[in-house]
């Protein structure tokens, strides 16, 4: 691994009963991920989706469409359990696989070592009532629900993190940083952001003036526009490096892997540069070396336990 960079210093509630045929899907992706160990290279979109996907705890939905809904992964025992708030990539769009349910097998893996999962949906940006502004409300509302229905769950909300992937890892560093956001902005919420202990932006892009070039080549046309609010300043308020440092979070970890075609090692250090001195003492960088995009978010790989550890480093800061 590539040295870190690292300075001194009423709601629906839907029970999923935990069947045998969930118990098979499970011992499907072990034996997945027992193969992972013995291929070489970077693990692509195909074999990305092709994981089996357990079934989540429970399904709390905040709104009418699909995506609105927020999978729970809770460990064995009564808790309080520390929480992982998760934000899935995708491109910011909907497509056939992407959607929550792409990082099922991540939850249910950190589920199983010790770490509650609060993985929410959101209406894309090419979904109805999706892009600007209801994808980052419904993003805005997922996180904050955690506060009045994770005690009833055994989720100990004090130690939290927010993490995502990709497109995720560019909301996840948004949410955290949203009450800073312009008090004329409609993406502002009344109500103060639940405060998290770091943020985990994995693969993610914080800097979204700075990515915008690569954007049509990466995730097609339009979806900038969608993204965006339209007006001469279209990135003051969506693009996390705009809002600056997050308050009330205690670190800021941004890990990028090394033979990432999709959001490369650039991406991390615009939002990092971007926040100038702000960001000397809370921001960090972790570059990890023979991983891909996928790899960080796929059981089995070696990123994806440097993943896990830095999520578990973080929740056990004060």
């Amino acid at each position: 691994m590539r040295a870190c960079h690292h300075p001194l210093p009423p709601v629906a509630t839907v029970l999923v009963t935990r069947r045998p045929q969930a118990l098979r899907v499970v011992g499907a992706l072990l034996l997945f991920i027992a193969s992972l160990s013995h291929n070489a290279g970077a693990v692509e979109l195909k074999d990305f989706l092709a994981l089996p996907r357990p079934p989540p705890s429970q399904v709390i939905a905040y709104g009418a469409a699909p995506s609105q809904a927020i999978d729970v992964f809770l460990p064995a025992g009564p808790g309080p359990h520390p929480v992982a708030i998760l934000i899935h990539g995708g491109c910011w769009s909907d497509f056939p696989g992407a959607g929550r349910e792409q990082l099922r097998p991540l939850a249910a893996d950190w589920a199983r070592r010790g770490i509650a999962v609060w993985s929410l949906g959101y209406r894309r940006a090419n979904e109805a009532g999706g892009g600007y502004p209801g994808m980052y409300s419904d993003v805005a509302t997922a996180v904050d629900r955690l506060r009045s229905a994770g005690p009833a769950l055994g989720l100990d909300i004090g130690r939290s993190v927010l993490a995502g992937h990709s497109a995720g890892g560019h909301l996840a560093l948004w949410a955290a940083a949203r009450s800073r956001l312009p008090v004329t902005s409609p993406l502002r919420q009344t109500e103060p952001p639940l405060p998290v202990r770091a943020v985990v932006s994995i693969a993610g892009v914080g800097d979204l003036a700075a990515f915008a070039p690569r954007l049509p080549g990466t995730c097609g046309s339009g979806i900038l526009e969608r993204l965006t609010n339209g007006s001469a300043d279209p990135f003051a308020d969506v693009s996390p490096a705009r809002l600056g440092l997050p308050d009330h979070v205690g670190s800021v970890m941004l890990l990028s892997a090394v033979d990432d075609q999709i959001v490369p090692l650039g991406a991390a250090r615009d939002y990092r540069q971007a926040l100038g001195a702000d960001a000397a003492a809370r921001v960090y960088l972790r570059d990890i070396a023979g991983a891909g995009h996928f790899d960080l978010v796929t059981p089995g790989t070696p990123a994806f336990d440097l993943v896990f550890d830095e999520v578990r480093r973080a929740l056990q800061a004060p």
